[in-house]
């Protein structure tokens, strides 16, 4: 776990709260900003030459959770 993942976690948790409340439309595009948010922390790590993983969970449009490793 990185001292950057806290931002996925919100964005998952924001997620999870649109889907449950009605607001699917919301929860695709968070779905796609996760996505995004594990592959740059990623690509910052790999830039500071950090041999840390940073991982992801995103849902799929189905609204099943794939693993998202971002190296």
């Amino acid at each position: 776990m990185t001292k950057s993942d806290w931002v996925i976690d919100i964005l998952r948790d924001i997620r999870q709260f649109s889907e449950k409340n009605g607001m699917p439309e919301l929860a695709e595009q968070l779905d796609d900003a996760i996505f995004v948010a594990a592959r740059e922390i990623g690509a910052k790590l790999d830039a500071a030459g950090s041999s840390e993983l940073g991982t992801g969970r995103a849902r799929s449009r189905t609204g099943t959770v794939a693993e998202h490793e971002v190296h």
